[in-house]
């Protein structure tokens, strides 16, 4: 009870900060210091305003689980006895109340007296649990059970819940390293608390939050509001902010439910102009140009809106272009836009996000929080990093990605042998011993570091990863694994104050290598973006839609936008939207993304094109082989190939790829349902990363159960590579074929050489005869 009375407590604080000044507060309800009477009519009541916030703020429950919260492997062993579970609290919500339910199997020999499981909630002990008494004369009959509950006054922004095995097996001589000493904690624990939302200043100071707020782990849920079906420059308004935020999300994915005239119980973006605006913002004030603004939303104040206004359609994509290049300029509740101008356009491949292909990249430009780079302690995590590459990057029959790896760590053991450990995409690429006589001393701040040094303190390696096990999106690891030293009969003790460091000026390396891929190629679609990411910004990229795209069609732009900043950390400021094809556009250096329940591809390629067409229950597909061949025999096999046309119903989504009929050096990727209502087949599988990973191949069909890959198609290429190295890999595939052009060169360069050796020869006997 102390600790629910203090947190009402502070929310009757903060609530007392908006009540303060009566005149004030509706000002800032609205998000306007210069409302008319007239204005408070979008308030279904007015005397709600008249005294802040009176009423606590909406509460919600959550619970998830460990897995849910990326925590699936809980194993506790020895003196790596203590395993961690991260969660937050948004800026916006506070929790009062906190609960945990926890079920963890324990090792048999371990004595009960001694033996027991310590919780920490941010390093605070919140229970400690002692192991099973089991009888050695009957089997471990499962798991210990237990709830407990935690102290929400200990609860910051991101919060460790931490559990610590103190395991003994004997009274005697012990080994802490004994396999004995052991407990699981399962992945189906959960954590509940119930959070309670907290009044929140309408200021551009403060966003993106509190519509995304990097607090919270959960998926982005936005939803964007519109008065009616939005015209081009409207929808390119929203995609500009859909990719910002996706970018912001990353790994979260994001959603972005679309509503026409209606006011959402959420968080919202509302795009709206003088002349076409919600219902619910018709007695608002009108704008005399671009402008970005926060207020509250007037039916569930808790809740806030941001309100992208001008006078047409032409200053909302302005304003959405202020809001993603100048947020850390703007302050209070609104930003006028005057003006936004491109000096420079991007260029080819300098997505945020990816490797830069012009220089080596450090790996302290890739860093995310601080003291990434090191792991502290002998059973300390692997340093990760996560790289990526464009998708296009040629690594044919090279050695792989060059690194320049520097390291430093403390002395280990001279018993045993340390090691450091490096894997890409949990695959084994290289391992390192550590010398015990080479290593980098600890540095005190009073003493200057030499501008040039001779000594080996710091152990540097270049290598390469191979170029097989480097995809598009990269987990590279590092891990030191330091040695144990045996004292006696029975102890082990592990060297304290161990750590091992990357140094930030290692260095990636992919400015040598080409851009040149085989397409269509939807994995590349999947995990890069690619074609479209090509250029960060989308600037030559083409969105089709239908010419009166309907609420699920608009829905998917925004997905599919939001995912291709998710893949670039940047937003779409120059794609091209389409919803009228008789409009005068440059087909010839655009790729082209079509959207639509009923695919438009017939306006731009024959249908031959297509490995998949879905027409509402006509259903056609080409493919190579069966699902449970392998990807290289489809791509080696295209012309042992089936035509299926077949009427069946449904939910059935697709996303196709194939050459543009426009240029051969362009691509199309095509994104159809049978019905707009399975276009959320296709929002699923864009913001899921398991579904993702699935997206193979030249098309992938998708129901509510299963993805399927689709393998035929003629192959095309896009990029460039030097004549040779392009002459030797088309003809890799046919050995004899390039035996017999070598032999036939061979011949040649003989006939050209012998003539050669021959008119010289002629011209030293004519000059000896003279």
């Amino acid at each position: 009870m102390k600790v629910l009375t203090k947190v009402a407590g502070s929310i009757l604080a903060l609530c007392s900060l908006y009540s303060v000044n009566g005149s004030a507060t509706t000002s800032e309800t609205l998000g306007s210091e210069n409302l008319t009477r007239s204005s408070l009519k979008i308030a279904e009541n007015k005397d709600i305003y008249k005294d802040g916030y009176p009423e606590a703020g909406p509460r919600s429950t959550l619970s998830y689980t460990f897995e849910e919260l990326n925590r699936p492997d809980m194993r506790l062993r020895g003196v790596q006895a203590s395993r961690t579970v991260d969660f937050t609290n948004r800026v916006d919500h506070i929790i009062t109340d906190l609960s945990l339910d926890f079920a963890f199997t324990s090792s048999p020999a371990l004595i009960k007296e001694l033996s027991h499981l310590k919780v920490y909630l941010n390093e605070e002990v919140m229970a400690t649990i002692p192991v099973a008494d089991v009888n050695p004369d009957t089997v471990n009959e499962g798991m210990q059970r237990h709830s407990i509950k935690l102290e929400p006054k200990f609860v910051e922004d991101f919060n460790t819940l931490r559990f610590e095995l103190i395991g003994h097996y004997t009274r005697e001589c012990e080994d802490p390293f004994h396999s004995s000493i052991w407990a699981d904690i399962s992945r189906t624990s959960r954590i509940t608390f119930t959070e309670q939302q907290l009044p929140f200043e309408s200021l551009l100071a403060q966003f993106p939050e509190p519509f995304f707020d990097e607090r919270d782990y959960s998926q982005l849920n936005l939803p964007f509001v519109f008065n009616e079906t939005p015209d081009n420059t409207t929808l390119h308004a929203a995609s500009i902010l859909s990719s910002w935020f996706g970018a912001k999300a990353n790994w979260r994915g994001a959603k972005f439910p679309v509503n026409y005239n209606q006011l959402p119980s959420s968080h919202s973006v509302v795009f709206a102009t003088n002349d076409n605006r919600p219902d619910f913002l018709a007695e608002y004030p009108g704008v005399d140009g671009p402008v970005v603004e926060i207020i509250a939303n007037p039916k569930h104040r808790y809740q806030k809106l941001l309100l992208i206004l001008g006078r047409n359609s032409d200053d909302l994509k302005v304003a959405a272009e202020g809001l993603a290049l100048g947020l850390p300029m703007m302050t209070g509740r609104t930003a006028k836009i005057n003006k936004v101008e491109y000096i420079e356009p991007r260029k080819a491949y300098d997505a945020p996000r990816w490797i830069r292909s012009d220089r080596p990249v450090r790996f302290g430009e890739l860093v995310e929080y601080k003291n990434q780079l090191q792991a502290i302690g002998y059973s300390a995590p692997p340093v990760k990093l996560d790289i990526r590459v464009a998708p296009d990057l040629f690594t044919w029959y090279t050695d792989g990605l060059p690194i320049e790896l520097k390291y430093r760590y403390t002395p280990p053991t001279d018993k045993g042998i340390s090691r450091l450990n490096m894997s890409i995409n949990q695959e084994y690429v290289q391992g390192y011993k550590l010398n015990p006589n080479e290593y980098s001393t600890l540095v005190d701040e009073d003493i200057r570091i030499p501008l040039i040094s001779t000594d080996d303190t710091d152990k540097e390696r270049y290598f390469t990863v191979p170029g097989f096990k480097v995809d598009i999106k990269n987990d590279v690891a590092f891990e030191f694994l330091f040695s144990t030293e045996k004292e006696g009969f029975c102890q082990t003790t592990a060297p304290e104050g161990t750590i091992g460091s990357i140094d930030e000026n290692s260095t990636i390396d992919v400015s040598d290598y080409h851009h040149y891929i085989a397409m269509p190629n939807l994995h590349a679609y999947a995990q890069g973006g690619f074609p479209f990411t090509k250029f960060a910004d989308l600037s030559e990229t083409l969105i089709v839609l239908p010419e009166s795209p309907n609420r699920d069609e608009v829905e998917t732009l925004l997905t599919a936008t939001g995912h291709l900043g998710q893949t670039t950390g940047y937003p779409s400021l120059k794609a091209t939207i389409l919803t009228d094809n008789g409009a005068e556009i440059d087909f010839d250096n655009k790729d082209i993304l079509l959207i639509g329940s009923q695919t438009g591809a017939e306006s731009f390629a024959q249908s031959e094109h297509m490995s998949v067409l879905i027409n509402h229950s006509l259903r056609e597909i080409k493919q190579a082989i069966y699902e449970t061949q392998p990807y290289k025999y489809a791509k080696t096999n295209e012309d042992a190939s089936t035509h299926v046309s077949l009427e069946s119903y449904g939910s059935l989504a697709a996303i196709a790829g194939f050459q543009s009929p426009f240029s051969d050096e362009r691509s199309v990727v095509s994104i159809m349902a049978a019905s707009s209502n399975d276009l959320h087949l296709i929002n699923n599988t864009l913001i899921d990363g398991t579904k993702l990973i699935e997206v193979q191949g030249t098309a992938t069909i998708i129901n509510p159960y299963k993805v399927h890959q689709s393998h035929l198609g003629e192959r095309y290429y896009v990029g460039s590579l030097p004549l040779h190295t392009l002459i030797w890999f088309h003809l890799s595939d046919h050995p004899l074929l390039l035996a017999f052009m070598t032999i036939i060169t061979l011949l040649i360069l003989s006939v050209i050489l012998w003539r050669v050796l021959n008119t010289l020869a002629r011209k030293r006997v004519g000059n000896k005869e003279d």
